[in-house]
């Protein structure tokens, strides 16, 4: 329900002309991609359950900072960079760990250097998400 509210308010504002910022955006994205793809990946894999479980807290986090910058919350930014800078923590490991593994395959069966790809990209965003955020929470701060 919480999922459904956050896409239907972030529709209703695209509807109204304005631009969203990419790190909010993003948040979005990533705040509903990342458990689907960890359950896509892992399937009933539970072998690691911390591994499981972190993608969905942070994409959590992720949807409730965007939701909070997309409606003007004075704490929405803050949240943001915190919501960014957990994700970045918890891929730099993840996406380091896959690129030195030796394994031909990885836990969900597709091919390592895939899955070290995958992460690629999603650290790439994850690191451009931390550093706008960043910038536009030091922008709010020094306006307010």
């Amino acid at each position: 329900a919480a999922l459904c509210h956050a896409v239907e308010h972030t529709v209703r504002y695209a509807a109204r002309g304005k631009w969203m910022r990419f790190e909010v955006g993003a948040a979005y994205a990533m705040g509903v991609g990342l458990p689907l793809l960890e359950a896509m990946r892992r399937k009933t894999n539970f072998e690691n359950f911390h591994s499981y479980v972190d993608d969905f807290l942070v994409g959590a986090l992720l949807l409730y900072a965007a939701q909070a910058v997309t409606r003007g919350k004075t704490n929405g930014p803050v949240l943001l960079v915190v919501a960014w800078a957990l994700l970045c923590g918890g891929l730099y490991g993840s996406f380091f760990w896959q690129l030195s593994s030796d394994a031909a395959q990885d836990v969900g069966g597709l091919a390592n250097i895939t899955v070290v790809i995958i992460k690629a990209f999603l650290y790439a965003i994850a690191l451009a998400g931390l550093f706008l955020s960043s910038r536009f929470a030091i922008s709010n701060q020094s306006a307010g």
